[in-house]
């Protein structure tokens, strides 16, 4: 009988160390909490909905730019030509979005971090991009080849893309499970607008190209498809009349984000035949809601998604240094050390959250710096394009396409809004070509408010 009492003394004890780990666990990575399907949705309903061919879900809201907007886009890389489209898109000052192969990402690192330290979105283009094996045997392949990338790319450069583009496009290769289980897994699958032509067969020749993308359609929003894969010389010969193209029709550069409606194509049988069973789908399901948890941050959002700061303008070479009165304090920049665009100024973070005594760390895992200014904490997550103000009995406001970019060592945010966003503002200013200056009134912080 005491061994007995014992025995279940000991079990108690063993299960309350059990409860309390986990406990822990959920404090540590809090999405575990949401992971599984919940409890009010009805699968039964829903497969038999996607089995009959209809979509499901897609009510998602999303972002529409004042001006006329083209996302580039750039499939198949990084290869050998992917640091020249690189260049060039530098030299233009404009950006734009790289859907990488696994494969290709793991032979050239470099080039993936690059992308991104370059202020450029990296979105998910599969591992080896064989039709066969993502179409032809059901989504678990698929699947597994896109979180297969997604690993590479979060060892590679601290990237988990919210972007995906399913090679060879949507067009005949999805069916609603497909849609239905990407979109359950927080991606956002982007087709294109417009076609380059550059890869519709071996040997077009840059002439035909930017021929092509001549004939539009230009929508309001274009995504534009061209291939930085080998063997496409043609298209980085291209690539600057199609951006001067653009520029001569009004076009703002920027890059995707799920904020970004994805083109429409019109549903159509797929061409691979699958079979779905309901285990299967809820099996496939909780996978999918578990990834969603695990990409999204499980931080309260709140602010206007549209009250973002503008996409990137082409740069305007400064041709004298820019003289920052922030309250009683100067800052110098050098003519080289900001970024004069059209319709904004970029200026190194550091110096000046550090000239008006914040604090800011950099963390080069997550290629993220976090600011310090009195009660304030703001993370300009470069990753994503992202910036997230924190305020003391305020939920987390998050802005997302911020234009934001590494360059010589540092990372160039724009001075009004970094301002603003600090409870400061813009005085005055002035941008001549003789004198260029800008005076701002900064908020008062508590000092005390001010650690990291």
């Amino acid at each position: 009988m005491e061994q007995r009492r014992s025995f279940t003394r000991l079990a108690k004890k063993n299960f309350l160390m059990m409860v309390m780990m986990f406990q822990a666990l959920l404090a540590i990575f809090p999405f575990l909490a949401y992971a599984g399907i919940p409890e009010d949705l009805d699968t039964a309903a829903v497969f038999k909905q996607l089995k009959s061919g209809s979509h499901v879900g897609g009510d998602k809201e999303y972002n529409s730019p004042e001006e006329p907007t083209v996302y580039l886009t750039f499939d198949d890389g990084p290869s050998k030509l992917t640091g020249r489209v690189l260049d060039i898109l530098q030299d233009e000052g404009v950006k734009a979005t790289f859907f990488v192969l696994g494969n290709e990402a793991r032979q050239r690192p470099d080039t993936v971090r690059r992308i991104v330290q370059e202020g450029h979105a990296l979105g998910n283009h599969s591992y080896n991009h064989v039709y066969s094996e993502l179409y032809g045997a059901g989504f678990s392949p698929f699947w597994k080849q896109i979180q297969k990338t997604e690993d590479i790319l979060n060892d590679i450069a601290g990237v988990r893309p919210a972007l995906v583009r399913a090679p060879g496009g949507t067009y005949g290769n999805f069916d609603p499970f497909y849609f239905y289980y990407m979109e359950q897994a927080g991606y956002s699958v982007f087709d294109w607008n417009i076609d380059s032509g550059d890869a519709s067969r071996a040997g077009v020749k840059a002439s035909e190209i930017t021929a092509t993308v001549k004939k539009g359609p230009f929508r309001h929003e274009v995504i534009l498809l061209m291939h930085d894969g080998s063997g496409h010389d043609e298209s980085v010969k291209a690539l600057p009349e199609v951006i001067h193209l653009f520029k001569d029709k009004g076009y703002t550069f920027s890059v995707l984000s799920p904020l970004v409606k994805p083109p429409v194509l019109t549903a159509v049988k797929p061409k691979w035949a699958r079979s779905y069973t309901e285990a299967g789908f809820e099996d496939q399901l909780s996978l999918s809601l578990d990834h969603a948890a695990l990409l999204e941050p499980q931080e309260a959002k709140s602010g206007p998604q549209d009250a973002a700061p503008q996409p990137p303008s082409e740069p305007q070479p400064p041709a004298v240094p820019l003289l920052l009165q922030l309250g009683e304090r100067r800052l110098e920049l050098k003519g080289e050390e900001y970024i004069a665009r059209q319709d904004r100024v970029d200026v190194p973070l550091r110096r000046l959250i550090e000239e008006i005594g914040g604090r800011v760390k950099w963390d080069d895992a997550r290629m993220t710096a976090t600011v310090v200014y009195g009660s304030s904490r703001i993370d300009f997550d470069l990753p994503r394009h992202e910036i997230r103000l924190k305020r003391p009995e305020y939920k987390i406001s998050t802005f997302s396409l911020a234009p934001m970019e590494l360059s010589n060592g540092s990372l160039m945010v724009p001075l009004r809004t970094t301002l603003e966003l600090l409870g400061s503002r813009i005085a005055s200013y002035s941008m001549g070509d003789e004198l260029r200056e800008v005076t701002a009134e900064l908020h008062p912080y508590i000092a005390f408010g001010n650690r990291l």
